[in-house]
């Protein structure tokens, strides 16, 4: 279970750093016409998606995260 919740706060970091290179990659097409050429709506919609599986993701995350440490603080050892 301890592994699981590694891997969902590695996933949520990795939402993160492709959500920043994603914004920075519409930036940089972007910058140039700024004030030329209307937003596409697209860009909104894709930004709030990012947004809600960021939301999601850290939810989820912690969620398994406090299961772990239920899990873990309730175990008992087995005797033979």
């Amino acid at each position: 279970m301890v592994l699981v919740a590694i891997a969902a706060w590695c996933l949520t970091g990795l939402i993160v750093l492709l959500g920043i290179s994603a914004g920075a990659t519409i930036w940089f097409y972007m910058e140039p016409v700024v004030d030329t050429v209307p937003d596409p709506g697209s860009y909104f919609v894709a930004a709030g998606a990012g947004f809600l599986a960021l939301a999601l993701s850290l939810f989820v995350s912690a969620a398994v995260t406090v299961h772990a440490a239920q899990s873990k603080a309730t175990c008992k050892p087995k005797s033979i």
